[in-house]
């Protein structure tokens, strides 16, 4: 067969923190290894890389626990990345390729991609891809180590889902979780629509009465705007007219002020002229100042480098002698450290001759030293040889001694474990039966519990739906009373009122007639008809509560109400004798509504005089009536059932629905009916809930006691368990006390071999040898340090030596340079002197010059300041008269500019006028100025185009696109009527939908449950050679929602209940399940961890046997630690750890190897383990 896996590729998941690749060649695959190195990984890898979400089934708290966490020797790594390329050739996947390749990779920061054939993909297509092949999510096919257990404790439902993978049931589960989303979406969208369509309803009939209003408000502004018009044109000949005369005398001023410009032009030349002689004056004076100034600067810097000169003369000569001084002393020291130098140079001669006579002497000492040291180690070598030779012979005896003790210690306690073995079997043979009794009191037990879980169940649907319900009618009210109280379905006028008391601009209690009163449902369309429009009037306390509403609507231009004050209102009823006695009369308007006593005068007024009749043609028959009996004045109006209304005139009124004129009391009905609604669900939903509770508490009573029986059967198997443990650890006792035995008889010949061995040398003659040897190694090591002491002595005198003559040079050599530089610097000075000398000479006759050019500069700076106060006085006269002349240019400019400005608002106001002009007549300018004599007066007046601006203004806010919108409104409603069909059609198909969807599971689940029945006994009786096997629904009826038990009867034993069979038979039962399931629907790959860890001996046989069957139609990959398992494999994987990293080693075992039994599979599992851990 083809192989479904052909490759896998891991990198930074759990262990593998390298690059691993690993080639699938073979059918049958074994992965081995020690415990811990990372085989249940490569299965984790697989089922993660598969599209599993649940990170429990990974082995993980956390999704970013699957990435390389680090080691010792590696750094924790940012991503986990596997791949796995599968074979579709058979096209067992449904994708027109050969190969697949899936991909799945996680970051550390938590985000993941996932690719198909390298197209970027979702983990829900992951799950699409593998549905129904048993490698999806829940599938059969990938079992690891928990599964099997798993399995065996699940409770019957789990282990139905078990079944549903298997019959690809899980598909129309989907299927049908999507159909019950798409009806519950139906279902909303279907209340969404009629709520809009409700809502347009109300909508409607105001939007016919606005677009009427509109009408006559165009008719209005059209009046306005011819009156407009003919008062704008008089108005634009008026301001053109006084511009004209405006902009003459404008031009007139403009020519005094040039004449007065160039006036003050010519004054301004003179002006500039006498500036420029001053300026050129003081620029004359400015130079003469700097010459001056620079002179005097010049005289001061020659005065200081004179006085500079003489203090440095005075300072050299000082110097000049203590230089001569410090010279003499320099000679003498000089003297005196020549005669010390010569000195140690001749004690540095004496000193290195003796120390060359005694270095050889101290090298002849060393080496007779060593030679002496050398033959006392192989004494004293020799010596301790003998000394261990006598210890070993005598730790030999003593050991004999012991061995002998201990064997016969180890067969008395031989015989006390044979005895304690016995005593175990006689207990658990006890501890079994109690434990098969406890048992059978469990299934009685959990067989009531199962079917109190179903009532419990049953209760616990029952009060979600109710909850659901009571949420549902809460919702209702909270949304039809937020709707009331903001006067939805209220005219405009009535919706700006209520929303200015609650914004706090009007103080007051008002409240709609419409909201006031409760009519019964099967009155609303009467009451309504018979309000009409009074359903929108407002109740008040008070009469100034009133008045100062009407205030606020006048104020805002919000619209016209009609106000019911309580203190001014007064009621209105017939007599009682003038109602009819007629079988059609259902009594007075104002007797057949709720409302609050306060509101009383107010409802009789309206409805006190409106008689309610069953029909229409009951109601013109009693208007005849009442007319022939002189009654007619005693009812306003008679209203039908139907809507329809009689006046007692004759008039008739009735149709469609009167809209409007019925939505408030339409509003507070359904809000009364939804409060009824929501207190009757709430009494069912406290009825359930108090049934549910009282079940739940005897649920939770029989849970308890099913529990504490549970509980003591686990003591109970945990204490056989146990007993079995002690068992065996008894029988590993008494065989490791034997081997001790074997192994102490075994050391005991030996030891005889050793006291047998011949004697050890003489111990008093080494012992002599080595007294001779120390004494003359002691005498030559004492002459060895006296020569070394003398030697030492010599060097160290001959390094001081040195150091001292060293330092003596370098004070001589120092002497003679500071000797030389003393006389070097008194030459430097003396020159230095003559320099002086010549420099005070020239100073004193550059200071003579300079003294005689400051006389000279200042009696020229003061005749050019008398020169300059004379023209000052004549430029001071010309600015007075420049003044003058700009005080009078200032006046007519002032003049111009409020001309300037008269003329620019006569502009801009004919702007306005042009402006106002074209909303009036767009497409006929205004006239312009002409020679026709303008009238007296306007030919309108203002008066009577206020009036009709405020008639306009009365009209309040019209809604002028009111004809549109109702146009608008009237399609949008015929639309939502076509889409509420079409949502009532979808709901009734995916009804139908839901039911086929139940049938063909339901089939197909019956199907599969028959085929796993069957070969689940056949598979049973392969693996136990024999017995019976049986699975049960636990409700027939209901096999979707049933549970699923599992009865065995191994060969040799009655039939009982899979808990109560022993861990292995209770593990090979749990494989056989398996195996059906793979029988009935075979998966392309199967992936096993460690399944057969609970089988021993014939069981793992046959188990191994099975698998070479089942690999012939699927591809097996199996994690195990069994060597007969492993050797029926075709490859073997290798897995070892290092530094904390998983390693993988592919290896193909010899022919050899193939099922030849126990020992070889085991060699060649060592053989593959060894390069893998290299």
């Amino acid at each position: 067969m083809s192989l479904a896996l052909t490759r896998i590729r891991l990198h930074g998941f759990k262990t593998f923190a390298q690059r691993t690749e690993i080639d699938l060649s073979a059918s049958l695959t074994a992965v081995v290894g020690p415990n811990g190195c990372g085989k249940s990984n490569l299965v984790d890898a697989l089922v993660w890389a598969l599209g599993e979400a649940n990170v429990r089934t990974l082995r993980a708290q956390t999704p970013t626990e699957v990435l390389f966490s680090g080691s010792a020797a590696h750094k924790p790594l940012g991503l986990a990345e596997v791949s796995l390329w599968f074979n579709n050739e058979s096209r067992w996947l449904p994708l027109d390729a050969d190969e697949v390749q899936i991909t799945r990779r996680l970051y550390r920061s938590g985000e993941w991609e996932c690719w198909i054939n390298r197209t970027p993909a979702r983990l829900r297509d992951l799950a699409d891809l593998f549905a129904g092949t048993g490698l999806g999510r829940g599938g059969y096919s990938i079992v690891g180590q928990g599964d099997i257990d798993a399995l065996l404790t699940a409770p019957p439902d789990e282990r139905r889902r078990w079944l549903e993978e298997v019959a690809g049931v899980a598909l129309y589960r989907a299927r049908r979780k999507d159909a019950l989303r798409d009806l519950e979406s139906a279902r909303m969208h279907l209340t969404r629509v009629e709520d809009v369509l409700r809502e347009l309803e109300r909508q409607r009939e105001p939007m016919r009465q606005e677009a009427e209003r509109a009408l006559v408000y165009r008719e209005l502004q059209r009046q306005l705007a011819q009156l407009e018009r003919e008062y704008l044109q008089y108005e634009y000949r008026l301001l053109r007219q006084r511009l004209h005369d405006a902009q003459t005398e404008r031009d007139a001023l403009h020519e005094q002020i040039v004449q007065t410009e160039l006036a003050i032009a010519e004054q301004e030349t003179h002006a500039d002229a006498y500036g420029r002689e001053i300026a050129q004056l003081e620029s004359a004076m400015d130079t003469l100042r700097t010459v001056l100034q620079s002179q005097l600067t010049a005289e001061e810097r020659a005065l200081g480098e004179l006085n500079r000169l003489h203090e440095r003369e005075r300072a050299l000569a000082e110097l000049a002698q203590t230089l001569q001084e410090e010279a003499e002393n320099l000679h003498a020291q000089q003297s005196e450290r020549a005669a010390s130098l010569e000195s140690l140079q001749r004690e540095r001669a004496q000193v290195d001759a003796d120390a060359e006579s005694l270095a050889p002497k101290v090298r002849h000492a060393e080496a007779e030293t060593e030679q002496l040291r050398q033959q006392l180690r192989d004494t004293e070598r020799a010596y301790q040889h003998a000394l261990r030779q006598r210890a070993e012979r005598e730790q030999a005896r003593q050991q004999a001694e012991r061995l002998q003790q201990d064997a016969a210690q180890a067969r008395a306690q031989l015989d006390a474990l044979h005895a304690e073995a016995d005593a175990l079997q006689n207990a658990l043979t006890e501890a079994q039966a109690h434990e098969a009794a406890l048992h059978a009191q469990h299934d009685a037990l959990d067989a009531e519990q199962g079917a109190s879980e179903q009532t419990l169940q049953s209760l616990l649907r029952a009060a979600q739906r109710d909850q659901r319900t009571v949420e549902t009618l809460r919702a209702r009210v909270h949304a039809l009373d937020a709707s009331l109280q903001a006067g939805e379905g209220a005219s405009p006028a009535v919706r700006a009122l209520l929303q200015a008391v609650q914004r706090g601009e009007l103080q007051g209690d008002y409240m709609p007639v419409g909201a006031a009163i409760s009519v019964p449902e099967a009155y609303q369309a009467a009451i309504g008809a018979a309000l009409g429009g009074a359903v929108n009037d407002i109740l008040t306390p008070t009469e100034a509560q009133a008045r100062a509403a009407v205030e606020w609507l006048k104020a805002r231009r919000a619209g016209r109400l009609t106000f019911l004050p309580l203190d001014l209102v007064r009621p209105s009823e017939p007599p009682r004798d003038a109602i009819p006695n007629d079988a059609g009369v259902l009594g007075i308007a104002a007797a057949l509504v709720q409302y609050d006593p306060r509101f009383e005068p107010a409802v009789r007024h309206l409805l006190g005089r409106v008689l309610i009749v069953d029909t229409l043609e009951t109601a013109t028959r009693l208007v005849r009536q009442l007319r022939q009996s002189r009654q007619a004045n005693a009812f306003a109006r008679i209203a039908a059932l139907d809507g329809s209304v009689v006046q007692l005139s004759g008039a008739i009124t009735g149709g469609a629905h009167a809209g409007e004129r019925s939505s408030l009391l339409t509003l507070k009905g359904e809000l009364e009916r939804a409060r009824a609604e929501l207190q009757h669900a709430e009494a069912q939903l406290q009825h359930t809930e108090t049934a549910l509770e009282s079940h739940r508490a005897q649920h939770t009573e029989r849970q308890q006691t099913l529990e504490r029986v549970r509980q003591q059967h686990r003591e109970a198997t945990q204490t056989r368990m146990r007993l079995e443990n002690e068992m065996r650890q008894k029988r590993r006792e008494i065989q490791h006390h034997e081997s001790l035995l074997q192994r102490a008889q075994e050391q005991h010949a030996a030891l005889e071999a050793v006291l047998n061995a011949p004697p050890e040398a003489d111990l008093a003659v080494l012992e002599a040898e080595q007294e001779r040897l120390q004494r003359a190694l002691d005498e030559e090591l004492r002459a060895l340090a006296e020569g070394r002491a003398q030697l030492q002595q010599l060097q160290h005198r001959q390094r001081e030596l040195h150091r001292q003559i060293e330092a003596e040079t370098r004070a001589v050599e120092q002497m003679r340079l500071r000797q030389q530089s003393r006389a070097e610097r008194l030459q430097s000075l003396q020159q230095e002197q003559a320099q002086i000398l010549t420099q005070r000479a020239a100073l004193e006759r550059e200071l003579a010059r300079i003294r005689a050019q400051i006389q000279h500069a200042q009696a020229e700076l003061d005749a050019q300041r008398a020169q300059r106060q004379a023209l000052l006085e004549q430029s001071f006269a010309v600015n007075d008269r420049i003044r003058a002349l700009r005080a009078t240019l200032s006046q007519l400019a002032e003049r111009e500019r409020a001309l300037e400005l008269h003329c620019a608002r006569a502009e801009v106001r004919l702007t306005e006028l042009q402006e106002r002009w074209r909303p009036l007549a767009p497409d006929e300018p205004l006239p312009d100025a002409d020679d026709a004599p303008l009238p007296d007066k306007p030919p309108v007046a203002r008066a009577e185009l206020e009036r009709m601006r405020r008639a306009l203004a009365e009209m309040g806010e019209v809604n002028l696109a009111a004809a549109d919108e109702y146009a608008r409104l009237t399609e949008r409603c015929n639309h939502l009527e076509r889409q509420r069909g079409d949502l009532e059609q979808t709901c009734d198909q995916l009804l139908q939908q839901l039911r086929e969807i139940d049938a063909h599971a339901r089939e197909q689940f019956l199907n599969t449950f028959e085929a796993v029945r069957a070969a689940f006994q056949t598979r049973f009786q392969q693996l136990f050679e024999g017995g019976q096997a049986e699975l049960i629904l636990t409700d027939a009826n209901d096999p979707l929602s049933a549970g699923v038990l599992i009865e065995a009867q191994p060969p040799g034993k009655r039939r009982q209940r899979l808990e109560l069979l022993s861990g292995g038979e209770r593990a090979l039962t749990a494989i056989a399940l398996l195996f059906a399931f793979s029988t009935v629907k075979p998966s392309p790959l199967m992936a096993l961890d460690e399944v057969d860890a609970a089988l021993d001996g014939r069981n793992v046989q046959r188990f191994a046997d099975y698998l070479q069957q089942m690999a012939e139609q699927s591809q097996v990959l199996i994690v195990t630690h069994n060597p007969i398992t492993t050797a029926v494999a075709r490859q073997w994987l290798g897995v070892s750890m290092t530094g904390g990293v998983s390693r993988v080693v592919p290896y193909t075992p010899p022919e050899a190897v193939l099922g030849n039994g126990i020992d070889a599979a085991r060699a060649a599992v060592v053989e593959s383990r060894e390069p893998a851990a290299r």
